[in-house]
């Protein structure tokens, strides 16, 4: 147990066990902070680093009086040993995981300690430093950017000439989408360089000040730690591109008193349209549903109620108070709820609360309904349902459960309701939004189809490609500047990890018989056509009719091919090896039976390698001609041996 507790990282002091707290002396303490930092050190090296300038014998002499002042001072020895000394058994400190080394405190020591001082603090900023930019890294990945300022605002403090730290601040800023905030803090970063430095902003910090800038002259404009040469205009594009009449109906319907609801799949832009919208209006009350929240009864409705001013829940009506109670703990003690007439009451109190005339707000917009709880979408109708107040929802329309639909139904019932889904954007806007990223050198005319063809328009698988592929750049090459010779892409992009995520929850939704036929169209790829699927899994061509239709529904299919490659890779990547060699080997059989084209069948072929065939598709193998390079017709080596199997079955079967 310890006797004695050095405090050393800030105003130095000793506090006994029990007792109080005693200053230490500058130098006393610098004694003490190299025994507990260096560790045993000899007598002699001691006296030297303290009294550099005495003589040997002086600075001896000095040590031993200063040893013996402690020891009278606390009456306990600090420091132990004869040649070499150490602090005592007992003898505890703080530096370990101190930020700092004795404050800032000025000193008279020798140059020595006061470069082993500054060595100590300097690591231990470091230290800090890293945890800050790791912490806030953090926070950007998981979309907190309130969270991600707080640390990239305590790194600012912490270096306020760094001309990397205010450029975080600035791009958390953008990222949050509150670009007056990001312009104030390049203006700082711009004043504090030509103050303190005598220096202009870099170019980096320049580019992200036009990104910036060119986001407030749009109409408006989704996407952690990311490497510093990725701009912030892949992570935040400075404009909504392709989304100008949903823009504009959201106004309409705002300015009217209505409610409108914002559908669309994964990566079509909802989030970053409502609450780009709800910024452009003032007095709304964003809130969304997030995963996990299905877990949760009330959940995503709790997290609602804590959004509202801690003032308007306050002024609530006493009993209305304790209703809400039930969802908010803190208010106080809830009543009980056993009975439907007091799950009524529940569900007034709460409808209450959010049209409390406290809240000084027009309306709420409800993000990612697909994630929501089912009792948090119950109590949403509920109060939705008589609500003066606007209401804006946005969901994922394919993934949202039955309470949701029936939510998204009764909304849009409404007679003056505005329904409005995202779809993804034609070729000419994927070269538009590829523009409006000012990614230096690269060849939008080239990129502008590939990206189109790659993400099928979904404005988040593209800046997801589009991230991947500045990264693979960065590793083994320099950033990306403006040239003269343009950046081509390449013809095969990344697939992206969370993209490909996104896209097999999407195929996840979908039912038995749907993902049955998507997986066979993914094997047949070119040659897929409806004759064919019906043939390879067994059904009438009837019974096709409804998994093409949920497929089209959830934008799997498009006049029934893929809708890009991204689902068409994640679709192929889904079916088992061994499923995919009997699936190759049915569609192979199936084209060679209606004189498909060869070069695809022996494709099929080959991929089937190894599958045992039954007799029936043997005997479709009888006669398939080949050509070879000289004209003349023949049978590959391995047809040639099944077709002679065939005819030895056919012989001896007379």
């Amino acid at each position: 147990m310890s006797m004695m507790q050095l405090s050393l990282s800030g105003s130095p002091q000793a506090v006994p066990q029990g007792g109080d707290a005693t200053p230490l002396a500058l130098r006393d303490a610098a004694l003490l902070c190299w025994l507990a930092l260096e560790g045993p050190t000899p007598r002699m090296r001691l006296a030297q680093l303290l009294w550099p300038d005495s003589e040997p014998e002086a600075s001896r002499n000095a040590l031993r009086q200063r040893l013996f002042q402690l020891k009278k001072q606390f009456g306990v020895e600090l420091v132990t040993g004869n040649t070499t000394l150490s602090l005592a058994l007992g003898v505890s400190h703080d530096l370990h995981e101190a930020d700092g080394v004795l404050g800032d405190a000025a000193h008279e020591f020798g140059a020595e300690l006061v470069a082993w001082l500054a060595q100590q603090r300097e690591r231990r900023r470091a230290r800090v430093r890293q945890s800050l930019i790791e912490f806030s890294g953090l926070a950007e990945h998981a979309g907190d950017f309130a969270d991600a300022l707080s640390h990239a605002n305590e790194l600012l403090a912490l270096e306020p000439l760094s001309e990397e730290a205010h450029c975080r601040v600035m791009r958390l800023h953008y990222l949050a989408g509150d670009r007056a905030a990001a312009l104030l803090a390049f203006d700082r970063c711009e004043q504090t360089l030509k103050d303190e430095v005598g220096a202009q902003p870099s170019a980096d910090t320049l580019a992200l000040l036009a990104t910036i800038a060119d986001a407030g002259h749009a109409t408006s404009g989704d996407t952690g730690a990311t490497p510093r040469r990725v701009p912030a205009s892949v992570l935040r594009p400075p404009r909504l591109v392709g989304r100008e009449q949903p823009w504009a109906a959201l106004h309409e319907a705002w300015d009217g008193g209505h409610c409108a609801v914002v559908t669309g799949e994964a990566g079509m832009g909802k989030t970053r349209l409502v609450t780009d919208f709800a910024q452009s209006r003032g007095r709304t009350l964003v809130v969304g549903a997030r995963p996990g929240d299905v877990r949760v009864v009330y959940a995503s409705m709790s997290r609602l109620l804590r959004q509202l001013p801690r003032e308007a829940i306050l002024q609530l009506e006493p009993a209305v108070r304790r209703e809400v109670a039930r969802l908010l703990p803190e208010l106080g003690e809830a009543p009980a709820m056993n009975s439907a007439e007091q799950r009524t009451r529940f569900f007034n109190g709460v409808a209450a609360a959010l049209e409390s005339p406290a809240l000084a707000i027009d309306g709420f917009v409800f993000d990612d309904l697909h994630f929501a709880d089912d009792a948090s979408i119950e109590l949403l109708h509920y109060v939705c349902a008589g609500s003066p107040r606007r209401w804006l929802v946005a969901a994922r329309g394919a993934e949202v459960g039955e309470p949701g639909r029936a939510l998204l139904a009764g909304f849009t019932a409404q007679a003056n309701a505005v329904p409005i889904q995202l779809l993804p954007l034609t070729l000419a806007q994927v070269g538009e939004l590829v523009v409006s990223l000012g990614i230096g050198g690269l060849d939008a005319a080239q990129a502008a189809p590939l990206l189109w063809r790659h993400s099928g328009g979904n404005p988040l698988f593209l800046l997801e490609t589009v991230k991947a592929w500045l990264m693979q750049q960065q590793r083994g090459q320099p950033a990306l500047q403006p040239a003269l010779q343009p950046v081509l892409l390449p013809a095969r992009l990344p697939v992206v990890g969370n993209v490909a995520a996104l896209i097999e929850r999407r195929i996840g939704q979908l039912s038995v018989p749907a993902v049955q036929l998507a997986r066979c169209a993914a094997v047949a790829a070119a040659d897929f056509s409806i004759e064919l699927a019906s043939h390879v899994l067994g059904l009438r061509t009837l019974d096709l009719a409804d998994p093409c239709a949920e497929l089209e529904a959830a934008q799997v299919f498009r006049d029934g091919a893929f809708v890009h490659d991204l689902i068409y890779e994640s679709a192929l990547a889904s079916v088992p090896a061994p499923v995919a060699r009997q699936l190759h080997a049915d569609i192979a059989a199936f084209l060679q039976a209606r004189g498909g084209e060869p070069a695809r069948i022996a494709h099929h072929w080959e991929q089937a390698r190894g599958i045992r065939l039954a007799p029936v598709r043997l005997l479709l193998l009888d006669g398939y001609p080949y050509r070879s390079a000289g004209g003349r017709q023949r049978l590959p080596r391995q047809l040639e041996r099944i077709s002679g199997l065939v005819r030895q079955r056919r012989s001896l079967l007379g």
